[in-house]
């Protein structure tokens, strides 16, 4: 199978205590891994570093306070990107850190909480999670959709559990999505 390559995205992944430099590398490889068979390739670069090629997305971990108790479920954005007045997307994602962390710690993995994770488990699976929110969040940007979909990458964030799991399968795009692209 022959994948052409639509665009290059270089994720500048500024270095924060919170997420460790190997977590956001994984979480790029994990966008990157859900966005290359429609001929998207993603990479990550420090912020410090120019781009090669290609368009370049900052991400801005942003500190938000810890609300109360956390569901297993979808609670609010965990990262966003805007949209200028002509619609087009600002190449700029914030992503609300502590929600983010918060939302990753409310899931369940094979039916154990986080307290029960392995260090290198948690680190894995906060660089999935990462990974897929990013990779929802450049669907905006790729597609030039400030809304979400019924399904696939582009709805409404999922349950924790769900962006947790080992399967990719729920965070594929649809036809309609793919037709957008099509057009981009």
């Amino acid at each position: 199978m022959f994948i052409a390559l639509l665009l290059h995205i270089t994720l500048a992944l500024p270095p924060t205590p919170a997420v460790p430099p190997a977590t956001l590398r994984a979480a790029a490889a994990e966008a990157a891994s859900l966005w290359v068979r429609y001929g998207v390739a993603i990479d990550a670069a420090p912020c410090d570093s120019p781009a090669d090629a290609g368009i370049v997305l900052l991400l801005v971990p942003i500190a938000t306070p810890r609300t109360g108790g956390t569901a297993a479920g979808w609670r609010g954005a965990l990262a966003a990107i805007s949209f200028d007045a002509d619609g087009a997307p600002e190449p700029r994602i914030r992503l609300f850190l502590s929600d983010f962390l918060a939302f990753v710690a409310s899931a369940r993995l094979f039916g154990q909480p986080e307290s029960q994770w392995p260090r290198s488990l948690r680190e894995e699976l906060v660089g999935r999670v990462l990974g897929r929110v990013l990779a929802h969040e450049i669907g905006h940007f790729v597609l030039r959709m400030p809304r979400h979909t019924a399904a696939g990458l582009m709805r409404s964030l999922p349950f924790a559990d769900e962006l947790v799991a080992p399967s990719r399968r729920a965070f594929a795009l649809t036809g309609v999505d793919m037709s957008r692209l099509a057009t981009r």
